[in-house]
């Protein structure tokens, strides 16, 4: 791990008093996705009042087609959301860039088949036809493939577009085996009351999605304590979005409104998110080099990159102790709070 800390970041401190609106520091962070319910530790946190106790006032940018990664070699943007191909690719290239928070800690793709399917493995399904929702899945089933020992000879992919409807029928009527795709593509076949089960492999499973990464050399400037603060408070936001489920519901139902319209179906997908969104321990943005070296020891096999890229120049975890400094019984007191307060 990267011990390069300035100086000037020993002497940081950020008040947990209230902040007056005009008072807030806007930091601009790059994500995949608006206010939505996937992305619960920034509704909650808001909702609580985590943000606002740190002087942080969040600007979501929405990246558009551009590459993730040229909002942070340009400057524009305090943190991006950078998946760990996106940050390794982008180290070959020359550029210093950190990640400093596993946002999620788990793939959000998956293999699903249907829920009453007798087979247990990938390996099970050589010599179907595996369905794709876009071409983007492709490189998540052959990496998949690979795991279980199997090639892309020894599959059929057929790519099915994003309809609910067909890709619950082309599952359901056995056109298809499986359908790879990400968690609102799990959900979409719920909507269609087909219930399905992930065959990802397990080594695959726990990948890390999204994570914060920043310029090295941002880390110890000018705006470190804001950037500390918004971890802090996201921090703070996930494990009290995994407290009570009605509360978190509640608070997504009122800043997402456009993906509760069948709340059911929107449980189901603020569940699954919450699934990410846990750490395998008790600390909230851990960083897995063990995880982090198996990704790059894959890139590397396939040949999407041309060496290797030791952890400790992509990994820091300069910021995680502190942002994690709070007290989970605190936590839980504000979600009784807002509960008798709001509900």
């Amino acid at each position: 791990m990267k011990l390069r800390i300035a100086a000037a970041l020993l002497a940081a401190a950020v008040s947990a008093a209230p902040v007056a609106a005009q008072d807030l520091k806007e930091i601009n962070v790059l994500t995949p996705l608006p206010r939505h319910t996937a992305w619960y530790p920034l509704l909650v946190g808001e909702a609580l009042g985590y943000f606002a106790e740190e002087g942080v006032s969040v600007t979501l940018i929405d990246g558009g087609d551009l590459p993730a990664t040229a909002f942070l070699e340009n400057g524009q943007v305090d943190l991006a959301s950078l998946d760990p191909s996106e940050v390794i690719l982008a180290h070959e290239r020359g550029f210093d860039f950190d990640v400093v928070y596993e946002v999620m800690h788990g793939a959000v793709e998956g293999v699903f088949v249907l829920d009453d399917n007798p087979v247990t493995s990938l390996a099970e399904l050589s010599g179907t036809t595996i369905g794709i929702v876009g071409e983007s899945d492709r490189g998540l089933l052959l990496s998949a493939l690979g795991h279980a020992g199997l090639t892309e000879g020894d599959v059929t992919i057929a790519v099915l577009g994003e309809s609910a409807p067909l890709l619950a029928n082309s599952l359901k009527n056995g056109q298809v085996s499986a359908i790879v795709g990400a968690i609102s593509d799990f959900v979409a076949l719920a909507s269609q009351d087909v219930m399905t089960k992930n065959l990802l492999p397990s080594e695959m499973s726990e990948q890390p999605a999204n994570n914060y990464a920043m310029r090295h050399d941002a880390i110890g400037g000018e705006n470190d304590a804001l950037v500390e603060g918004f971890l802090r408070g996201w921090a703070k936001g996930a494990a009290a979005g995994l407290v009570d489920l009605d509360v978190t519901r509640a608070m997504a139902m009122k800043a997402d409104p456009e993906n509760w319209v069948n709340e059911e179906l929107g449980t189901i997908f603020l569940q699954a998110a919450q699934g990410l969104h846990t750490p395998d321990g008790d600390t909230y943005g851990d960083l897995r080099a063990d995880i982090w070296e198996a990704v790059i020891a894959e890139m590397t096999a396939v040949g999407m990159i041309n060496g290797d890229v030791p952890t400790g120049e992509i990994l820091n975890p300069v910021y995680i102790e502190r942002v994690n400094n709070f007290e989970q019984s605190d936590i839980e007191a504000d979600v009784a709070a807002w509960k008798a307060d709001n509900m």
